[in-house]
C-alpha cells in the first residue's frame, strides 16, 4: 500500500501560531496544501487563539475556515474552564450546532487541571448533545496527565473520549493504553511528539487498531512524518485504513 492508495481523516490539527513552536505554515490555505500533498480528505481543526488568547474568537475563526472549506474543514470547538459558568453555557450553545468535535480541551494551555470542576461543568453540556471529546494528555505537565482522566471517562459514559497524544512521553503512553483497554469509549491518537521505537505496534497489540485515531497536530508537527510512520511499522493494510480512516468516519458518524 503507497500513500496514493489510501485516504485519511486527520481529527487532530491546527491553524494559526504559538509563541513558545517554530511555526512557518499555520494559515488555512497552508493547511490545506499539506492536507492535499497527503491525501487527508478532512481535517478536524482548532485555531490556538482560543486556547492562548479568547476562546470566542478562536471558535470563530475555526467558524470561518469551516465556511471556507466546507467539504475539508470539522469544526473543532474549545471550550474553556476558567469561564464563568454563564458564559461557558453561552458559548457552548453557540458553537455546538455547527462541532464535529470538542477538539481539544487543553488543560496544560488553560492552566487548569483535568480534574478540576470547570472541566466536569464542560462534560456536563456536552453529554447533552454528546460529541467526541479530545483531551490534550502529556504526563511530563502537572495538568494534563492521561490518568486525571478516569474520573471523566467513568462519570460520562456517552461522550466518546479522545486521549490526545496518547499521554506524550513514555509513561504516559503506558497509562493511557490501559484507560483505551479499560474503557469502550476511550480512543487514543497519533499525534505524539515523541516516535519511540516500537510505539505504534505496540499500542495496536494493547488496544487494537480499531482504538487508535490519526491525527497530524499540523502545523506544530510535520504531517508528512506523521502519515509516513504508520507506512513504515509493521502493520497490516487493513490496520493502516483503520487508523488512518475507518475509525474516523465510524466514530464521527455515531
Amino acid at each position: 500500500m503507497k500513500i496514493k492508495d489510501i485516504t485519511i481523516i486527520d481529527l487532530h490539527a491546527h491553524l494559526g501560531s504559538y509563541f513558545e513552536f517554530p511555526i512557518r505554515q499555520g494559515e488555512l490555505e497552508d493547511v490545506i496544501k499539506k492536507a492535499d500533498e497527503l491525501n487527508i480528505v478532512k481535517l478536524c481543526v482548532s485555531h490556538m487563539y482560543g486556547f492562548l488568547y479568547d476562546v470566542r474568537e478562536g471558535n470563530t475563526l475555526t467558524l470561518q475556515a469551516a465556511h471556507k472549506f466546507p467539504d475539508r474543514i470539522l469544526v473543532g470547538g474549545v471550550l474553556d474552564p476558567r469561564l464563568p459558568e454563564i458564559e461557558l453555557e453561552k458559548e457552548f450553545k453557540r458553537c455546538d450546532p455547527q462541532v464535529s468535535m470538542w477538539n481539544e480541551l487543553h488543560p496544560a494551555l488553560h492552566n487548569y487541571p483535568i480534574k478540576g470542576p470547570g472541566y466536569h461543568r464542560i462534560l456536563e453540556l456536552i453529554q447533552t448533545n454528546p460529541r467526541p471529546v479530545l483531551f490534550h494528555t502529556d504526563e511530563s505537565n502537572q495538568y494534563s496527565k492521561p490518568e486525571f482522566l478516569l474520573e471523566h471517562f467513568s462519570h460520562f459514559r456517552d461522550i466518546p473520549f479522545i486521549i490526545g497524544h496518547s499521554g506524550n512521553v513514555l509513561g504516559g503512553f503506558e497509562k493511557a493504553m490501559q484507560l483505551a483497554k479499560k474503557f469502550d469509549h476511550v480512543f487514543l491518537d497519533t499525534t505524539f511528539s515523541r516516535n519511540y521505537w516500537g510505539l505504534m505496534e505496540r499500542m495496536i497489540k494493547t488496544v487494537g487498531a480499531s482504538k487508535i485515531l490519526f491525527g497530524s497536530d499540523m502545523p506544530f508537527l510535520n504531517a508528512s512524518a506523521q502519515v509516513g510512520k504508520l507506512f513504515t511499522i509493521g502493520i497490516s493494510d487493513s490496520e493502516r485504513e483503520m487508523i488512518f480512516y475507518e475509525n474516523a468516519r465510524k466514530l464521527l458518524s455515531q
